[in-house]
């Protein structure tokens, strides 16, 4: 009886399944997400922004500016933005490096190893 009740059912959704779904307009089909570009930099090493050498110093706690001005405190790394030595980041704050806006993702204690900051290139 069961056994049936599947072959009816099937029979009833089974074509209407099977058919193709409609083809999207060219136009957006050919549309794409732009990339996401994000890069770690580990505590006192120099990464790579985007074709710019850009060190990263200590990781430790402490208040920081976000950029609609106001302060957040957590985890923080130095960043020397074009020779600027004193530019401390956390979690939201945005550097300008090359070309290119960066957002910080976070940043991560090493607790016994080095520690890290993760930044997103932003779209502008």
């Amino acid at each position: 009886m069961l056994a049936a009740l599947l072959i009816v059912a099937w029979a009833q959704v089974g074509p209407a399944c099977a058919a193709p779904p409609p083809s999207l307009p060219q136009s957006v089909q050919s549309q794409k997400d732009p990339a996401v570009i994000i890069e770690t930099i580990e505590q006192n090493t120099v990464g790579d922004l985007d074709g710019h050498r850009q060190p990263m110093g200590n990781v430790t706690t402490g208040t920081y500016t976000l950029p609609d001005g106001s302060e957040a405190s957590g985890p923080i790394c130095s960043l020397p933005i074009d020779g600027q030595i004193g530019v401390f980041v956390g979690a939201g704050s945005i550097v300008t490096v090359g070309d290119h806006r960066w957002q910080v993702l976070d940043v991560t204690l090493g607790h016994g190893k080095p520690g890290s900051v993760r930044l997103q290139m932003l779209d502008d």
